[in-house]
């Protein structure tokens, strides 16, 4: 036999013999590495439910509690609003809309008991855009501060799925 086959043969074999060596190790270790993951997956199942089970005893008072809050804060809000002066300068625009409207309904009454022709036009709707603008506005903020309390209870949870006490 050639003596270049000859020496890649014997070092094939002794890789193979290392290799052998090896596996067994590292088969070993693989094993351990899958035995302490499903212990740990099984320990974070166990903490998951427990969260959850204690979740779903306190979530009505929790929502509750939102609630209540979200009404004071409103009231609140309504009561700032209405100190404002934009807000007041907007309402009395809007009051003099709805006086010209009442003014108008007026005059077409007028005009049907006295038994003249309708020459009145019909009140005009006016769009309230500003109204829109605000309320998209609050709707953004309240959104993403929503989503950033649900960030914080799904880290609530996951802290307390991972603690290991």
């Amino acid at each position: 036999m050639n003596p270049d086959v000859s020496k890649a043969a014997d070092k094939l074999a002794k890789l193979r013999a290392q290799a052998d060596k090896l596996t067994a190790p590292l088969a070993e270790a693989e094993a351990a590495l899958a035995g302490a993951e499903a212990v740990e997956q099984a320990r974070r199942a166990e903490r998951a439910t427990e969260y959850d089970r204690a979740f779903v005893k306190t979530w009505m008072a929790q929502a509750e509690g939102r609630s209540t809050r979200g009404n004071e804060l409103h009231a609140e809000f309504l009561e700032l609003l209405s100190a404002e002066p934009w807000f007041k300068a907007y309402v009395a625009h809007r009051a003099e809309r709805y006086k010209r409207e009442k003014i108008l309904t007026a005059a077409q009454n007028a005009q049907s008991h006295l038994g003249d022709p309708p020459t009145v036009p019909e009140p005009r709707r006016y769009d309230l855009r500003i109204i829109e603008d605000i309320t998209s506005a609050v709707e953004r903020s309240a959104e993403a501060l929503g989503a950033a309390f649900a960030e914080e209870l799904a880290a609530t949870r996951d802290a307390y799925v991972e603690a290991t006490d």
